[in-house]
């Protein structure tokens, strides 16, 4: 699964559990204190822009997202689990790599397909020229 059927997904479970307490995309911002256009933003998948062709998609902070699991009822991990992000005591305690010890970006740069991660490749390496 690429990163931006992660984000379709995540939306989806976003929205059966608001529907499974009831409660209207406005009430599930206002108990959280978080925006009713961020809830709808990644519930919908409206806040994806592109730029130049790339697709931006969103990424909303870890207390965005506790606030959003507390007002679910459900815990952060498991809403940060479906973001496929550790909150910080996973991360903690998995010795700060998750798998083995590959540093976090390197894990997200292997869920992309071949295009993504030649395109990703491709931007490092014109930063990297830039530099010289």
């Amino acid at each position: 699964m690429n990163e931006a059927e992660r984000w379709i997904e995540f939306g989806k479970y976003l929205r059966e559990q608001r529907d499974r307490l009831k409660l209207s995309r406005r009430e599930a911002a206002k108990r959280s204190k978080v925006p009713e256009g961020t809830w709808r933003d990644l519930e919908t998948g409206r806040g994806t822009n592109s730029y130049g062709g790339v697709r931006v998609l969103p990424n909303p902070g870890g207390d965005v997202l506790e606030k959003m699991a507390k007002a679910l009822e459900i815990s952060s991990e498991d809403l940060m689990r479906h973001v496929g992000r550790l909150s910080n005591r996973q991360r903690a305690g998995s010795g700060g790599g998750g798998k083995g010890n590959t540093p976090p970006l390197a894990q997200k740069i292997a869920r992309l397909g071949d295009r993504d991660r030649r395109l990703i490749e491709s931007l490092v390496d014109q930063m990297l020229e830039q530099l010289q």
